[in-house]
């Protein structure tokens, strides 16, 4: 039962990881939207989630993604390099998220000025 106390942890960092992605999307004003699984999220460059793989493919920005996964790259902070997502293990610490969060935020300011 010891793996119900580390899965509970992390659903919590989710959350907090869900909650920091989505005050980004809504700070810098972009159109996106964000896709939660468990402990996966995902941002999505549409303002609505795709319903299916074809809308899902008329709203991939490979630059956009390619340059958030390269610039959080080079911080020491991973995050796929196709759909932008990212995922919460049993590892995962605050500090993990909060340092994502603050790597998107700063590429994004960056991206939009």
């Amino acid at each position: 039962m010891l793996w119900l106390g580390v899965y509970a942890a992390a659903m919590l960092l989710a959350d907090k990881l869900e909650q920091g992605l989505r005050e980004l999307i809504a700070h810098h004003g972009l159109p996106w939207s964000l896709a939660r699984v468990g402990l996966r999220a995902e941002i999505v460059a549409a303002p609505e989630l795709p319903r299916n793989g074809t809308e899902a493919l008329l709203y991939a920005h490979s630059d956009v993604e390619h340059a958030l996964h390269l610039y959080c790259l080079n911080r020491g902070v991973i995050i796929t390099p196709f759909h932008n997502m990212m995922l919460i293990c049993p590892s995962t610490t605050a500090a993990h998220v909060d340092k994502l969060v603050e790597g998107l935020d700063r590429c994004l300011a960056e991206l939009m000025s």
